[in-house]
């Protein structure tokens, strides 16, 4: 009945398959490459952004049923929802933090230098 949440839910579906796309694409390009290149930090951080927009999502949808950690009150799916949008949030932490990828997207890509030696 929500049409923005409906669009939003959309782009992210948009989001997810554009990304797949391009990790085939990358997959097919790096064929013979000896290593990974800075794409992989690209699409780590791309990834990383849908899977949490998809978890707000979810958790969004999901209204007050969303909220729960533990209990009867809350069915083991909804649960399960809540433990995945806080897992996410770890994932981008202990995964490599956007920032850190973004330095090494705009080092190795850009030719930019280190933001990290200038503080």
């Amino acid at each position: 009945a929500d049409p923005d949440l409906r669009t939003r839910i959309i782009m992210n579906e948009m989001d997810q398959a554009a990304l797949q796309a391009t990790v085939r694409r990358a997959a097919l390009e790096s064929r013979g490459n000896a290593g990974p290149s800075a794409t992989t930090s690209i699409m780590k951080n791309a990834n990383m952004k849908i899977a949490q927009d998809r978890a707000e999502l979810t958790l969004e949808f999901m209204g007050h049923q969303g909220l729960g950690w533990e209990g009867s009150d809350f069915a083991t799916e909804e649960l399960s929802a809540v433990r995945g949008w806080l897992s996410g949030k770890a994932g981008s932490i202990y995964g490599g933090s956007n920032e850190v990828q973004s330095n090494i997207i705009s080092k190795r890509i850009l030719g930019l230098p280190d933001l990290t030696q200038s503080r």
